[in-house]
């Protein structure tokens, strides 16, 4: 090589779409909060995170699996595929693993959109990383307007489908609105999506929303119909086991046999298949995270009208809030009370903030510092 020869930086090698791409954000650690604003016994409201955290049976199968971590995991999860299947009362083939369900939703942009042509449709306000992984496969995003509340207006979606559409995305119910598709408007959706479409209904926080009405629907119901349909689930939420990084994917067996030429070896590690597993046999857990989430959300809204703040239903283990006043001036006076929310400027929602759920005691502590902040 040349002694004159001028290397190029990264940024002159890099992908005109990812140098245009801005990096997901998670939230700091409490610790660091902690220390950068000089407090201590903050609480983190911040990640949909389950605050009874994982069941005490998923606790002692982590504690057991610690000691042969000397070993690859299953790659095929055998045992967590079986148990699933079992669940959901379906071939275990038509299931498809990952670390996370972002990997999932990494994987059916990989396999069904081809970079420069195809297009990826949702709605505003939706779930980030449908947007992010889009951009970073170098697809086109669609956002389709939304529902007063927020909330994924079917109509508006179907009209922005387009011959380029490959993926429709649909958090059911949707982080951050917290706001949800009833068994009409999914049925409707589902009737008008066009053959060429694949329809993802994201559940994510399935299990806090399924609750005895009818109203809030199980999109796999349809999958008989609809061949073209995914059903995404994860162990991050009611299961407490977000640190673990176990989703899933329930689909066709041609697209599972697909996304699986994709997957990464050994994706889901040794010590989360075995929590995620003993996890599903603890259904009082869920049960009583469900009953947690429900009732917080509720006192939130209850309190609402007298903090002088609108607080949207939701079905998930969160509530988005509008503050009526730049939301960063709100969510500023509240770590300095030591309590850690989400800011929803990124999302496009200026005045607004996304609570998770804590504990009874720190939902009053919450409740308590906005007063403190709104007044």
């Amino acid at each position: 090589m040349s002694s004159n020869t001028v290397s190029q930086t990264p940024s002159e090698l890099v992908r005109d779409n990812i140098r245009n791409l801005k990096a997901y954000q998670p939230g700091k650690p409490i610790e660091e909060v902690e220390r950068e604003i000089g407090i201590t016994g903050a609480i983190k409201l911040a990640s949909n995170e389950n605050p009874l955290g994982p069941s005490p049976l998923a606790i002692e199968a982590a504690a057991k699996t610690i000691g042969d971590s000397h070993l690859y995991p299953d790659g095929a999860a055998y045992y967590l595929r079986r148990d699933l299947a079992d669940m959901h009362g379906i071939d275990p083939e038509r299931l498809v693993f990952g670390s996370g369900c972002n990997e999932v939703i990494q994987m059916l942009i990989s396999a069904f959109c081809v970079p420069g042509r195809d297009q990826v449709l949702s709605h505003k306000y939706a779930f980030i990383s449908y947007r992010l992984q889009t951009l970073a496969h170098d697809c086109e995003f669609v956002e389709a307007d939304v529902t007063e509340n927020l909330g994924c207006d079917v109509d508006a979606l179907l009209a922005k489908v387009t011959e380029k559409t490959r993926l429709i995305f649909v958090a059911n119910p949707n982080n951050p609105t917290g706001a949800h598709l009833d068994r009409k408007s999914l049925e409707k959706l589902l009737a008008n999506v066009p053959s060429h479409a694949i329809v993802v209904i994201d559940e994510a926080y399935h299990e806090y929303a399924d609750v005895a009405d009818d109203d809030y629907p199980k999109s796999q119901d349809y999958a008989q119909d609809r061949p073209l349909l995914v059903t995404l689930r994860t162990f991050s939420k009611i299961y407490g086991l977000a640190g673990m990084r176990v989703g899933y994917g329930i689909c066709s067996k041609e697209v599972a046999d697909f996304l699986n030429r994709l997957r990464r070896p050994f994706n889901v590690n040794l010590i989360g298949q075995e929590a995620a597993r003993a996890a599903l046999a603890d259904s009082a857990h869920v049960a009583r995270s469900a009953e947690l989430a429900r009732s917080g959300i509720a006192k939130f809204r209850s309190v609402a009208p007298e903090l002088g703040v609108v607080a949207y239903p939701s079905l998930g283990n969160f509530l988005l809030i509008d503050v009526k006043r730049p939301a960063q001036e709100v969510y500023d006076g509240l770590l300095r009370r030591g309590v850690i929310v989400r800011p929803m400027a990124v999302w496009g929602l200026a005045t607004h903030l996304r609570i998770s759920i804590g504990t009874e005691e720190q939902t009053e502590r919450c409740i308590g510092a906005l007063r403190s902040v709104l007044s």
